[in-house]
Formats: C-alpha cells, structure tokens, sequence
C-alpha cells in the first residue's frame, strides 16, 4: 500500500509540473527561430525523459496504476512538439506522422491491457516515444 501512495504522489507532482511554465529566463536555445516564443516541447523533453525512465522500471500493474497520468503527459508532450513545429512553420513528414499515429494508437489502447502484455507494449511505446523527442530534436537543430 505505501508504494501505490508513492506511485500517486510521483504522478501527482510530475502531472502539476507538466502545468507550470519555466521560472528561468529563456536562453537562445528556448527560442531558437521561433521569434521570442518558448519551444514548450523543447522544455519538456527532461521531464519527460526522466518520466519515460521511471515507467520502464515499472511492473505492469504499477503501469496500469500510472496510466492516467501517462497518457495526460505524453499527450501534452506531443501537442508541444507539434506547437514548435507549427511556431517554426514546419511541416510533419510522413515518418512524423506514422509515428504520431502509432503512438496515439498506443495511448488509447494501453488502458485495455495487463501482465506481460501490457509491459512489452508498454516498452515498444516508450521506444517510440524516445524516438518521436530525438526527432524532435533534430528538427529543431538542437
């Protein structure tokens, strides 16, 4: 029972950091051809990478308890990867696109499922997910 009250106070600040906008000054990187706008994906790539990682370590029905809170932050962590592009008058490829796709599919069918399922579905998102940031990355030349 203290781990599940663990697990839901982690979820609890990573969700409400998600909320809050930086308190430090933007650098040039925040704002890197975009006119002055902040690169929300850009500032969520940590949290979000250290999010990734703690769901790896997860059993399956850890996951299952974290799923909410999952999909809330991928979600937004998508929208802002996709705001940046839009901010910079950016096109998605098709390879964008498929791996938006795939990774929207896997969201919605995550919830359904558990035990061992759910953990090798589970890894496969979480890769593409990782591989979704890192061509983010790229394509904002950072």
């Amino acid at each position: 029972m203290r781990r599940y009250r663990w697990l839901a106070a982690a979820a609890l600040v990573m969700v409400a950091a998600c909320g809050r906008k930086p308190e430090a000054a933007q650098t040039p990187a925040d704002t890197a051809g975009m006119g002055g706008m902040q690169m929300q994906g850009m500032q969520m790539m940590p949290l979000m990478r250290a999010h990734l990682d703690s769901m790896a370590a997860l059993r399956p029905d850890q996951m299952a308890a974290m799923m909410v809170a999952h999909q809330d932050m991928a979600s937004r962590m998508m929208d802002a990867m996709g705001a940046d592009m839009r901010g910079m008058n950016m096109a998605p490829d098709t390879a964008w696109t498929a791996l938006g796709d795939s990774l929207r599919q896997d969201l919605a069918e995550l919830p359904s499922l558990s035990g061992e399922p759910l953990r090798g579905r589970m890894e496969a998102h979480l890769a593409r997910m990782r591989r979704m940031m890192a061509m983010h990355r790229t394509m904002m030349k950072m």
